[in-house]
């Protein structure tokens, strides 16, 4: 069976970009943001308390964290456990309650998220981003460039800019 190199984290830091790195990257900040939200502020125990469709909304919430995890590369393997963990807290969490209660306590969108987290630094160890910050200088000096010359512009006028260089 061909093994493709989104699942060997060895694999994928050879041919990993620095751009692709910081795309992961901002998955990661929103995972984890999501996870913060999800677990630390309660969200999931507080949307169990719907029934009918609270729980199935914090299940579809914490499944975007393995989306994420999915376009990082992450292995099926830990795919698996990541959905596994999530399925766990829907069907637990769907009990009259000690579901809800069951909630308060098993943070499994914050696990799923320490999992993509562990994963970008491994895949980012052996990345070299100075290409990419340089890249980033650069931009930011044309930015910075055309904005000065955005200001000059409003500044000096269309029409004074060409009669000075008329005289």
């Amino acid at each position: 069976m061909k093994e493709s190199p989104k699942s060997n984290p060895e694999k994928m830091k050879a041919k990993l970009k620095p751009e692709e790195l910081k795309r992961i990257e901002a998955g990661v900040k929103r995972a984890e943001g999501l996870a913060k939200i999800l677990d630390d502020a309660y969200l999931d125990p507080i949307l169990g308390l719907f029934e009918g469709g609270g729980d199935a909304a914090s299940a579809l919430a914490g499944l975007y964290i393995v989306y994420e995890a999915q376009r990082a590369g992450v292995s099926n393997w830990e795919l698996a456990k990541m959905i596994g963990r999530q399925g766990f807290d829907f069907v637990a969490g769907d009990i009259p309650i000690v579901g809800d209660i069951f909630d308060f306590f098993y943070k499994s969108n914050k696990k799923n998220a320490e999992v993509l987290r562990k994963h970008f630094e491994e895949i980012s160890k052996n990345v070299d981003m100075t290409e990419a910050m340089e890249k980033d200088l650069v931009e930011r000096d044309r930015t910075k460039e055309r904005k000065d010359l955005k200001g000059l512009k409003r500044r000096v006028g269309p029409r004074e800019g060409k009669e000075k260089r008329a005289a």
